[in-house]
């Protein structure tokens, strides 16, 4: 046996955490003296030590860790591990894109003042038949992962151009959160095939006028594009927006790792009131 201070290091783990799995019920020592207090520990207790810092490593929190331990088995392990692993993504992704917010604040504030000057062309949207996939995401951010999901079905889609792609909102005002967001590619046909069920194939109807206008550089401009846009309204009250707001990426990050050679285009649906 081994008194606590021995098994700390031979463990390598401090005389607190011992004290904190005993107090959890997790690691128990196999012997306390009555006369002096002192923990004794065997050493066939290492793998059960072992188990938890391991587990608590991955992320499973304290009751998870004793409910496993008490029904150890691979099937078990396996499933907790696979809902873990779950988690541990979805939290990856929540924190990128909380990465994405704070690198677009800073784009804002470095770029204070900055003008785009966009050129507005007014135009007629056809109509186009389309494979896509529609969600309600938390936030404007989570696009990203619709055409992540989208791309992962590419490889299973016959005669799909890839180039003709866009967004749709169909939200038709600004969301903080529960943003409704269609992704979409055009295709000649309807017949193709795809094993993914989430994947439907429509037709887009004609727009009879929009406002359309490039954006070039980093997805951070888009804002800034918007606000010019706004301007150009307020000047031309005869048209007032309606419908559902499209965005074209003519270069993306499928086509080049330099944010500066994205090329994006708006799409805005106007109806002219002869104001």
């Amino acid at each position: 046996m081994f008194k606590i201070g021995e098994f700390s290091k031979i463990t390598q783990i401090s005389v607190r955490m011992l004290r904190y799995y005993d107090e959890q019920k997790l690691l128990e020592p196999c012997l306390i003296d009555d006369s002096n207090g002192y923990r004794y520990y065997f050493a066939k207790q290492i793998d059960q030590l072992n188990r938890i810092i391991l587990l608590r490593n991955m992320g499973f929190g304290v009751k998870e860790i004793k409910a496993m331990l008490e029904t150890w088995n691979s099937e078990n392990i396996k499933n907790n591990l696979l809902e873990q692993m779950k988690k541990t993504k979805e939290n990856i992704q929540s924190e990128k894109i909380k990465l994405q917010q704070m690198q677009g604040w800073l784009y804002d504030l470095n770029n204070q003042g900055k003008k785009l000057n966009i050129e507005i062309i007014m135009k007629s949207l056809p109509m186009q038949h389309v494979m896509s996939i529609r969600r309600i995401v938390p936030d404007y951010y989570y696009e990203s992962m619709l055409w992540q999901e989208f791309g992962e079905v590419f490889n299973n889609v016959r005669n799909v151009d890839k180039l003709q792609s866009f967004s749709i909102y169909h939200d038709l005002d600004y969301r903080e959160k529960d943003v409704d967001i269609e992704i979409c590619v055009v295709v000649d046909q309807f017949d193709l095939f795809t094993e993914n069920k989430d994947i439907i194939y429509r037709q887009i109807e004609k727009v009879d006028m929009a406002a359309c206008f490039m954006i070039y550089g980093p997805y951070e401009n888009i804002s800034l594009a918007y606000k010019e846009f706004a301007c150009w309204l307020e000047r031309h009250n005869e048209y007032q927006m309606q419908g559902e707001n499209r965005q074209v990426c003519h270069v993306s990050m499928c086509h080049t790792n330099n944010p500066e050679e994205y090329i994006t285009e708006l799409q805005i649906p106007l109806l002219y009131t002869s104001k």
